[in-house]
């Protein structure tokens, strides 16, 4: 049997690649943002947080690592999904196809 939509094919190869590399930035971020604004102190006092707290560059940090990561867990999550949807609407369509040639084939 003839495959078809290849184009359908490769764009859902390219959503599930896309869904894995937002999974990866989302871990990344999960890391690299505690450590970027640890050291952000002074730039919270330069824009006017005179009254922060030693340490809130951190804290910040944490929390927007946290909320980044979960985000690019999301959204890789649901890119890689709709990757994989376009397979299985490919695949039903291919057994719909299969069946009915065999259906008359039996007539």
């Amino acid at each position: 049997m003839q495959k078809r939509f290849r184009g359908l094919n490769f764009i859902g190869l390219l959503l599930k690649i896309i869904g894995v590399f937002e999974m990866i930035i989302g871990v990344a971020s999960l890391i690299m943002l505690p450590l970027i604004l640890s050291e952000a102190d002074a730039a919270f006092i330069q824009f006017g947080f005179a009254n922060a707290a030693p340490g809130i560059g951190l804290i910040i940090g944490v929390v927007a690592g946290a909320l980044a990561f979960l985000t690019g867990l999301v959204c890789g999550l649901l890119t890689f999904s709709l990757g994989e949807l376009f397979n299985v609407f490919i695949a039903i369509e291919e057994n719909t196809r299969a069946s009915v040639i065999l259906l008359q084939a039996q007539k």
